[in-house]
């Protein structure tokens, strides 16, 4: 799986190994339909190594909210906690003390898009689930614009959780609209330019 790269500013932290992330993709697309729990597990998982917690396990959160310009996570006993590195958080879409997705950026520019689903009704805090995790990657399309060479991309979605009828992840290329953290417009076009 091709990642795409940015120049932003990479930190040892933030630099993820493509195979290690290849190695837990294959282990939540390889689950069946009837292992919802389990893929629930490793969906969790996945976001516990990409995306880490400043303490506990996105396994156990109950709640996620947009507090100002930070991620925080609620556990069921009314702890709570942000993100490891809070820059990971970049946008969100619905209700900031209820969203239904949340976006991440690693330090390679890469974004993951997680659907959160409702809750069961139960009246107790149970943990969240999760709908899907859609990670980023791209096509280099080459293009020749008088003497400049101009190099494009073409976004496409590929979903964790959510598969077709034969079974393999779903994929999708769509423009995507999210609020920003910083409560403007975050936009994740179809195609864009790579510097």
């Amino acid at each position: 799986m091709q990642m795409p790269h940015s120049s932003l500013n990479q930190k040892p932290y933030n630099q993820q190994s493509d195979q290690f992330i290849t190695e837990m993709v294959i282990s939540v697309e390889t689950l069946g339909g009837g292992q919802a729990q389990e893929k629930q597990l490793q969906a969790k998982q996945l976001l516990d190594q990409l995306f880490p917690l400043h303490e506990g396990s996105h396994c156990d959160v109950t709640g996620y909210v947009v507090d100002y310009r930070h991620l925080m996570v609620y556990f069921k006993d009314g702890r709570h906690t942000g993100l490891r590195y809070p820059k990971h958080f970049v946008a969100y879409i619905g209700d900031r003390h209820n969203p239904e997705a949340i976006v991440f950026r690693n330090g390679d520019g890469c974004h993951v898009e997680v659907t959160l689903g409702n809750g069961k009704g139960t009246g107790m805090p149970e943990p969240v689930s999760i709908d899907d995790i859609q990670l980023e990657t791209y096509t280099h399309l080459n293009s020749v614009a008088s003497e400049s060479h101009a190099t494009l991309g073409l976004r496409h979605w590929v979903s964790l959780v959510k598969a077709d009828e034969l079974g393999h992840p779903q994929v999708c290329s769509e423009n995507k609209e999210y609020q920003s953290k910083d409560e403007a417009d975050y936009q994740l076009d179809i195609s864009f330019n790579i510097d």
